[in-house]
C-alpha cells in the first residue's frame, strides 16, 4: 500500500500544470471589463473615418468603425489598444490598470501617412540575363512578300496603244471629263446619307 506523501508527488506535476493554465484566465476573471468607445477623425477635421480597425494586439478581441467614424470594444484594464487605417498613421491607447470606471470614451485623429512604394518592374524571368536568352530564341516567321495586282491600271507604253488622232484625243478627253463629273453626283450602293 502506497503511503499518501508518495501520491502527493505523483500529483504535483498534473496539479503544476492546471495552476499555470488556469491562473491567467483567474486573473482576467477578476478584472472589470470597461467599454471602449470612440469616434475616429482625419486629421484636424471632425469627419469620422469609416471601416478603421480597433483591436487589442494578441488577442481576438477587435472592431471597425462605421460609416460616421465610431466604434465600440469591450477592453480589460491594463490593455493597448491599437487603431490602424491603410494611409494613416497607427494611434494607440493603453487603459490604466488603476481604471475603476465601466466605460472609457476617446477622440482619436488619425494623421495621413503617405508612403511611396518603388517602382516594380515586373518580367516573367528570373534575371536580365533570361530574358537576353529568351529574345535570342525567339525564331521571326519570314514574311511573304506582297504582290500587288493593278489589274488595269498596270502600266502599259503609250507607244504599244492604238495611234490616236486628234479626233480620237478630243473624244477621250471629253469622256473622262464626262467620267468625272458623273463621280460627282453618284452615290455608291453602300453608303448612306441619313
Amino acid at each position: 500500500m502506497k503511503t499518501y506523501p508518495q501520491t502527493l508527488w505523483h500529483a504535483l506535476p498534473v496539479l503544476l500544470i492546471l495552476y499555470f493554465v488556469m491562473a491567467p484566465e483567474a486573473v482576467h476573471a477578476q478584472k472589470q471589463v470597461v467599454q471602449l468607445s470612440g469616434l475616429v477623425t482625419k486629421g484636424d477635421s471632425l469627419d469620422g473615418l469609416a471601416a478603421v480597425s480597433v483591436f487589442v494586439p494578441l488577442t481576438t478581441r477587435g472592431t471597425y468603425s462605421n460609416k460616421n467614424g465610431f466604434f465600440s470594444l469591450p477592453v480589460l484594464p491594463g490593455d493597448s489598444i491599437v487603431i490602424a487605417a491603410l494611409g494613416y498613421q497607427k494611434q494607440y491607447i493603453i487603459i490604466p490598470e488603476s481604471y475603476a470606471s465601466q466605460s472609457y470614451s476617446v477622440v482619436i485623429q488619425l494623421q495621413e501617412n503617405a508612403t511611396e512604394l518603388p517602382t516594380v518592374n515586373v518580367m516573367p524571368w528570373a534575371t536580365e540575363r533570361e530574358l537576353k536568352m529568351a529574345i535570342a530564341k525567339v525564331k521571326l516567321v519570314e514574311e511573304k512578300k506582297l504582290e500587288i495586282d493593278m489589274g488595269p491600271l498596270q502600266y502599259k507604253s503609250v507607244l504599244h496603244g492604238p495611234p490616236m488622232d486628234a479626233e480620237g484625243n478630243a473624244k477621250h478627253a471629253i469622256d473622262l471629263q464626262l467620267k468625272q463629273l458623273r463621280s460627282r453626283y453618284m452615290i455608291t450602293n453602300g453608303i448612306r446619307i441619313f
